[in-house]
């Protein structure tokens, strides 16, 4: 009887190691790529319909997309914040622009 408690404790605990540690257990969020890339696609589009895109983006977004293939990736999840951020970035760039078009001198 022992020796089945025992083992069957050790299975237990082993199994708390089998949790993937890309789950944030504070805000139920199980997949932080998911929703950084959908931000990244989405500010892409926007940077694209008004031809303000930056050049490297979508390459980021698909090279990302091809990294994530391993679950929890930690630089697929890095390289889709940062174009997430250059999607950020190109959008003030798109605002200043067009609050003051032509030359500054």
């Amino acid at each position: 009887m022992k020796k089945l408690l025992l083992t069957t404790l050790t299975v237990l605990s082993m199994s708390a190691y089998a949790v993937p540690s890309c789950h944030n257990w504070n805000d139920g969020s199980s997949d932080p790529f998911a929703a950084a890339i959908s931000a990244a696609e989405a500010g892409y589009a926007a940077n694209l319909k008004v031809n303000m895109a930056w050049r490297d983006t979508g390459k980021m977004i698909k090279e990302a997309k091809k990294l994530s293939a391993t679950p929890c990736s930690d630089a697929a999840l890095a390289l889709a914040n940062k174009a997430h951020t250059q999607t950020v970035n190109a959008t003030t760039q798109t605002s200043v622009i067009s609050s003051s078009p032509g030359p500054r001198f």
